[in-house]
């Protein structure tokens, strides 16, 4: 009976380290889900700053589009206004000359 009593003993000992066991076990999946759920948590962060970042690219780029033809208007402006004062520049020594030559034939 004491062999009997000893196994008993030792199965509650073997039981209660298996208890243990579980409970480690449950505990490192209860880590590991949490960990998966914050893996989860930081792909959708992730998904949205690429989208954000897709987002503020095209912008640049549209942006950068934009100021070039804003730039080349300019450019174009200025070119004319240039023109356009060599033209009254121009226009007014042919005036002033008519105007000479109409005095000087008075």
């Amino acid at each position: 009976m004491d062999d009997s009593g000893a196994i008993l003993c030792q199965i509650s000992i073997y039981k209660d380290m298996l208890d243990q066991v579980n409970s480690e076990i449950e505990a490192h999946i209860k880590v590991t889900r949490e960990i998966e759920s914050e893996m989860v948590k930081c792909s959708e962060i992730e998904s949205n700053l690429s989208a954000k970042e897709s987002e503020l690219t095209r912008s640049l780029l549209a942006s950068q589009f934009e100021i070039r033809g804003l730039i080349s208007v300019a450019t174009d402006s200025r070119n004319s206004v240039k023109l356009l004062e060599d033209e009254i520049s121009r226009l007014r020594s042919e005036h002033c000359e008519l105007l000479q030559r109409l005095t000087q034939k008075r």
